[in-house]
């Protein structure tokens, strides 16, 4: 029954990742729905020709997007005169912030960059949107798109694209398409892992690492939300949301940390605590020294960054390390997933601070989604193995306790059952011991063959069985021998004596061989409401079934 419930529990976890299979996908395929507007759909238009500078006072026509050389301090005022009515009420959207971006019509601003309180370093800025609201009166205006501070001798001007605010939406939609699709995914993922911990509990198995996976995944999922410039284009306070993302950065290790921790001896690893501690302190300090105005956190960065290289190369170090010693797959496993985000967090650091390239961020987070699948695959195959380790224990456990002949309780079982029952007496109004003992059971097997004698052991077990099962439970506690325990048995123990009686007799019909049992049984509690000693009860109740084994014997004196 107990390996039933629990291949029955295992089914339904494997249901569940199914469907939670199923959900990751539905997830992908409405990202993608939704961020990819097909060709019938609205969608924002691109603004790549009819735009021109002044260099020299000549008139220098370009189309974008464009790579345009430029001085130090040298100011880029690019025009657009194509406007027509169609552009009103629309929004423009592209990228600048980083050159602190000005919009203006017919020299009216429509948007400008400014420092917020949360000061972006140059590829944070680089990635953030500028929108501005064209208004309702655009035919014959003239754009102006205003860049200041070129990086690297030059201007990298993107494309300007038009729209209504839908179309807006999805184009944005569609350019954060790859890290929202991940924070999605890291969600589903947490909720799975946080089901496996409750259902690890459940079963009085360790499910801590599978926490410390939900716990990344969220602060994961979060960093990359918060990092989109879709959620600070559209939040009232973008500055909070970028103090968020800076935060589940610079604390996204400490859950992957506890959960090396967890995995085989590593917990003898003292530098692992220090690893926590560190990480810990960083995130303080930098609060300590932005909130003080002595430094800024885009220019602490770098202090996370090298943290991280530093842990995940320590950590993959001490994976080698066990492996050498127990040569075990998981140690394997976490070590791909370790050199996978390195490598992706080694090449986004050398995008982000070589290149100063915008999209260093995608490549780090599908580094750590590849690794947290991974990751979350090791804790899924550990929890497969503690269940079937648990059901094979069981299994033989119960074959350990569970007599191979009649397929009752051992007198393991039954010395369990008592000392529960001395720990909690006080839960019963009573309970009924009953000693039963074959009688001539040696005499049979000498006579028809112990295969006979065994079939007179399974018929008489049947019958203390059939009379006992509603009420109590049998054991099996000797080669002639039954145990049993009624709890509360509400009826005195003539009762169960004559209907043992009538059991005997309707069973030992058109047999070759008479069942007849001996009976010796006792209350725990005596006639005054007070309870006997375990001791005491077993001792009356044999003392009984020896003064009732002995009298038959002395009735049936001449028959065998």
């Amino acid at each position: 029954m107990e390996q039933k419930k629990e291949q029955d529990l295992w089914k339904k976890l494997e249901i569940f990742l199914f469907l939670a299979t199923l959900i990751v996908f539905g997830a992908i395929f409405a990202v993608f729905h939704m961020g990819i507007p097909r060709q019938s759909e609205e969608q924002a238009e691109l603004l790549s020709d009819g735009w021109y500078y002044m260099k020299d006072g000549i008139r220098q026509e370009i189309s974008l997007p464009a790579e345009i050389p430029a001085e130090k301090g040298e100011t880029l005022i690019l025009y657009n005169d194509s406007l027509g009515k169609e552009a009103a009420g629309k929004l423009l959207i592209t990228t600048g912030a980083q050159y602190d971006l000005a919009i203006r019509l017919n020299g009216r601003l429509l948007y400008e960059y400014k420092e917020a309180m949360f000061a972006r370093n140059v590829q944070m800025k680089s990635k953030l949107d500028c929108i501005a609201t064209l208004g309702n009166d655009t035919d014959g205006k003239t754009l102006t798109l205003s860049y200041h501070t070129p990086q690297q001798g030059k201007y990298i001007i993107k494309p300007v694209y038009i729209g209504s605010g839908r179309a807006t939406v999805l184009y944005q939609l569609k350019k954060e398409l790859m890290p929202l699709g991940a924070a999605v995914i890291m969600i589903v993922l947490s909720v799975i892992a946080l089901f496996a911990s409750f259902y690890m509990k459940k079963r009085k198995m360790s499910g801590g690492r599978f926490q410390d996976v939900a716990l990344f995944l969220v602060i994961c999922s979060i960093w990359l939300i918060t990092d989109s410039s879709l959620a600070q284009s559209y939040s009232n306070c973008p500055e909070a949301l970028c103090l968020i993302s800076f935060y589940m950065f610079m604390l996204l290790a400490v859950p992957m940390i506890h959960f090396q921790q967890k995995l085989g001896n590593m917990r003898k690893y003292r530098i692992l605590n220090v690893g926590i501690f560190m990480f810990y302190c960083n995130a303080l300090v930098q609060g300590i020294l932005a909130f003080m105005g002595i430094a800024k956190f885009k220019d602490m960065l770098f202090v996370t960054h090298i943290l991280l290289l530093v842990w995940v190369v320590i950590l993959a170090a001490l994976l080698i390390r066990e492996y050498r010693t127990h040569r075990r797959k998981e140690f394997l496993i976490l070590l791909s997933a370790y050199i996978i985000v390195g490598a992706s967090g080694v090449l986004a650091l050398g995008l982000y601070w070589l290149f100063e390239i915008s999209y260093y961020g995608v490549i780090f987070e599908m580094g750590s989604l590849a690794f947290m699948i991974l990751i979350l695959a090791d804790a899924v195959m550990e929890m497969a193995d503690n269940i079937r380790y648990r059901m094979e224990a069981q299994a033989y456990e119960r074959l350990v306790q569970r007599d191979g002949m009649t397929g009752l309780e051992t007198r393991n079982g039954f010395e369990k059952a008592l000392e529960e029952i001395s720990a909690d007496v006080e839960k019963y109004k009573d309970i009924l011991l009953v000693y039963i003992d074959i009688d001539h059971l040696r005499l049979t097997n000498e006579e028809f063959g112990r295969g006979k004698g065994d079939e007179l052991v399974v018929a008489s077990a049947r019958c203390i069985e059939n009379v006992f099962r509603e009420k109590g439970s049998c054991y099996r506690i000797g080669g002639d021998e039954f145990a049993v325990l009624v709890c509360d048995p509400g009826q005195p123990e003539e009762f169960w004596k004559e209907k043992l009686t009538k059991e005997i007799a309707g069973n030992s019909r058109g047999t070759r061989f008479r069942i007849s049992l001996s009976w010796g049984s006792c209350n725990l509690r005596n006639p005054d409401g007070t309870w006997k000693t375990i001791g005491e009860w077993k001792y009356e109740a044999d003392q009984k079934l020896y003064e009732n084994k002995k009298k038959k014997e002395e009735q049936e004196n001449g028959v065998y």
